[in-house]
Parts: C-alpha cells; structure tokens; sequence
C-alpha cells in the first residue's frame, strides 16, 4: 500500500523530465519570418544553426596519420587534390609491401557545434562493376577533419557522399568525385 503514492510520484517525474526535454528547439529566423534555404555549389553548405562544411578534396597520406583517426592533421607538404581529379602518374601509389603509404582520405572543413556526420564511397572499378562501402561514421568537430576512406588500391572513380547535421533535423548532404588513372607497379 505504501508503494502505490511513491511509483505514482516517480512516474509524474520521469513525465515532467520527458516533456521538458522535447520542447521544439528556438528558431533562429529573425523576426518570426521563415528562413529561405540557402543555395550552395555541391562541395560545400551552410546550416542555419551557423555552421557550414566543405569537402577540399583528397590526400594521400601513410598509415601513421590515418591511425590518428578523425583528429589526425595533414603533414606539411601535403597535395589536397580537389573533387573532380583525375590523379595519374605515380601518385599516391603505394612504395612499400605493406602499403601502409598512399592511403587516400577525404579532407573536410567544417565549422559550427560539434555534429555527427557520415562518409559513404561508392567504388566503380575500371575493370568494371559498382560496390557501395558500408559508411564511415564520425563525430564532427570545428576545423579540419580527415576521414580515410579505407584501402583503396585499384584504378577507377570513387564517389564519396558526405552528410552531416543530424543533430538539427534536416541534414545537409554534399559530393565529391576521385578518378584514379594511376600508373603504380
């Protein structure tokens, strides 16, 4: 009998805690008047919560900074090779056994709150076929962030769509192409 007031009080609790916590988020339109989207090129995109991403491109970098996970930085030198490339040559080709050099990552600039993003590659082979990767997932903080985009060996066009902003409803989306063309041995 004395359970019954206390599971009662507890449950008015956790609805009061509930409903506070899903209150609409306070809009950002000035004046009550409704925000216009913004149109962007596809490599970058503003949010109206003031961040804004950009994809600089691809690098190729070795296996000592893709360890570092998404807060590795670009070493000095570096080429960004911007979305639409076509690397050819011996660029980027791997130059030892193990090929732990030659790694390719997407190079993405953002600022605004810390967010959740994802980074899917869709890999077209030049010896033909279409294989979509499971997608890398990554917290997203203010400046650069590099995301490797997993052992990529072969000559072909690798698309890479990048979303970001889950936090704030809509999320926004951007792409960007690599064409390999390499001569590696």
């Amino acid at each position: 009998m004395r359970m019954a007031p206390v599971i009662a009080a507890n449950c008015a609790l956790a609805l009061i805690l509930c409903a506070c916590s899903s209150a609409p988020a306070p809009s950002s339109a000035v004046n009550g008047s409704p925000e216009a989207p913004a149109t962007r090129p596809a490599a970058s995109t503003s949010g109206s919560g003031g961040e804004s991403a950009s994809l600089a491109g691809f690098a190729f970098v070795d296996s000592s900074v893709t360890g570092q996970g998404s807060r590795a930085k670009l070493p000095p030198g570096s080429k960004i090779y911007p979305s639409g490339s076509t690397i050819t040559g011996t660029d980027g080709c791997q130059t030892n056994r193990y090929r732990t050099d030659g790694q390719i990552v997407l190079v993405i600039d953002y600022s605004g709150r810390p967010t959740a993003a994802s980074v899917a590659v869709v890999r077209h082979p030049a010896s033909g076929g279409e294989f979509a990767d499971a997608a890398y997932y990554i917290d997203l903080d203010s400046g650069r962030t590099l995301q490797f985009l997993g052992p990529i060996f072969d000559n072909g066009t690798y698309d890479v769509r990048f979303s970001y902003s889950f936090n704030t409803g809509q999320q926004k989306q951007m792409s960007a192409t690599l064409v390999l063309a390499r001569s590696c041995s």
